[in-house]
């Protein structure tokens, strides 16, 4: 076995029990709030009491734990996709081919399994990427979830007179409503060809001045772009009982004149990513190569 294998079963194991205590941590927390008539027998009451008083708090605690355990899987999942998609590059067959003398590795690292944005047609000279339902619902459950779960142990502390023991959970369910916010506000920057204007930016502005096109984001004027690039890029995820999982993850990129590469989409639906670049190249008027 290899270090960085070694490290990776320390990691994988680390993160398995994280999960395992704070899914412990919530369960007794929860039961000595919900139902302490239970516990108080079962202990010696110099615990039980202890255990009864500081109930809300150990709930937050557990969610701390698991959320700490989410991210650290998130990480390992992002990282371990970028390796496979780097494996998968250096496979394929070496043959000359269009688009050979640009760079095919992915510029994203990693990627989600369901259609995160999607093309819309504004006007016969403009095309925005946008948020997909499904983007936009997946945003929602961490705002409605946080909030929910955070407002809960709030008010029950407001009602019992002991605010402390909810502060905890009600700032865990504020990070998980903040961390949903920033996700929908962050994929909701449309990404725009404008044929009148002569240039693709990203950001919610609405302009209508070429010379605007340098204060956006990523922006590029359209005569700049040669090809639009349509790759993929293998995921492996692991699970806290060590199943593997994987999918394919998609991304469009514009290739520049210069060599450079802009990405404009990522996600894992290839019928739907593939028809959005072949509609962005016909625009255009430029060929899309595609190694999807």
């Amino acid at each position: 076995m290899s270090l960085s294998q070694s490290e990776g079963g320390r990691r994988t194991r680390a993160n398995s029990v994280l999960n395992v205590l704070g899914t412990v941590v919530l369960i007794v927390g929860a039961v000595a709030l919900f139902a302490p008539s239970f516990v108080q027998p079962l202990l010696p009451t110099g615990l039980a009491g202890p255990l009864v008083e500081h109930a809300k708090l150990l709930i937050g605690l557990g969610i701390a734990l698991k959320v700490v355990a989410s991210v650290v899987r998130a990480k390992k999942i992002v990282g371990a996709g970028y390796r496979l998609g780097q494996q998968q590059q250096a496979a394929e067959p070496n043959q000359r081919s269009e688009g050979d003398d640009i760079d095919w590795t992915p510029l994203k690292k990693g990627g989600s399994n369901f259609k995160t944005h999607h093309l819309v047609q504004v006007s016969p000279s403009r095309l925005e990427v946008r948020p997909s339902i499904q983007m936009m619902l997946f945003c929602a459950l961490f705002m409605v979830l946080g909030g929910g779960v955070g407002s809960v142990f709030v008010v029950a502390g407001i009602r019992d007179g002991d605010l402390m023991n909810a502060v905890i959970p009600g700032l865990i369910g504020l990070v998980f409503v903040l961390a949903g916010a920033l996700m929908l506000k962050s994929a909701s920057k449309r990404r725009v060809f404008d044929l009148s204007l002569g240039g693709y930016w990203r950001g919610s502005a609405k302009l209508s001045d070429p010379r605007a096109l340098t204060t956006q984001t990523d922006w590029v004027r359209l005569q700049d772009i040669k090809a639009i690039q349509l790759l993929r890029e293998g995921v492996t995820s692991t699970s806290d009982n060590g199943r593997r999982s994987s999918y394919w993850s998609y991304e469009v990129n514009l290739v520049l004149t210069d060599g450079r590469r802009i990405n404009v989409m990522d996600h894992g639906k290839q019928a739907s990513i593939r028809h959005d670049a072949e509609v962005i190249g016909r625009l255009l008027g430029v060929p899309v190569l595609d190694r999807s």
